[in-house]
């Protein structure tokens, strides 16, 4: 009985998926929520930079605020959040997921850290850090600090 435990513990370490130790646990999972009713200037601003032709656009790719979500969490552990912006959208799916911007304040206002896909229950911090900022998870890729930015890893 023993030596088909012994096998058994073995196939599960060789089964486990790849990456899957190599990013650690989740420690929080970004609490991705539509944007308020009230005005929510910094937002705004970083939206009509990045999407412009499509931040409060009609037509088939223009979306609206009450088709953004947002969260914060505190990346670098400075104690200051960062902020996550998900474009919530039919019109921007993708097989990887809706569009995920990571964004860092800065005297200019939110500066983006990163770039990948998300879904508004699906992204986490994790317990591991590159230069002390932490690593996210997404459904479909890992964001991993590269000392200026995060960079996307599909999955």
């Amino acid at each position: 009985m023993r030596p088909l435990l012994i096998l058994i513990a073995l196939l599960s370490l060789i089964t486990a998926p790849a990456g899957a130790q190599e990013y650690g646990r989740p420690m929080a999972q970004v609490a991705l929520q539509p944007l308020p009713e009230t005005p929510t200037p910094d937002i705004d601003a970083l939206l009509k930079t990045h999407w412009r032709a499509y931040f409060n656009a009609g037509g088939t790719t223009g979306f609206f605020r009450d088709q953004v979500r947002a969260g914060r969490i505190d990346l670098n552990e400075d104690g200051k959040a960062e902020l996550f912006i998900l474009i919530d959208s039919p019109a921007w799916t993708s097989p990887k997921g809706l569009p995920m911007l990571v964004a860092q304040w800065t005297s200019k206002g939110w500066q983006p850290i990163g770039w990948s896909f998300g879904e508004s229950d699906g992204v986490f911090v994790m317990s591991s850090r590159v230069e002390g900022w932490a690593t996210i998870q997404t459904p479909s890729q890992w964001l991993r600090w590269n000392g200026t930015s995060y960079q996307p890893l599909d999955k």
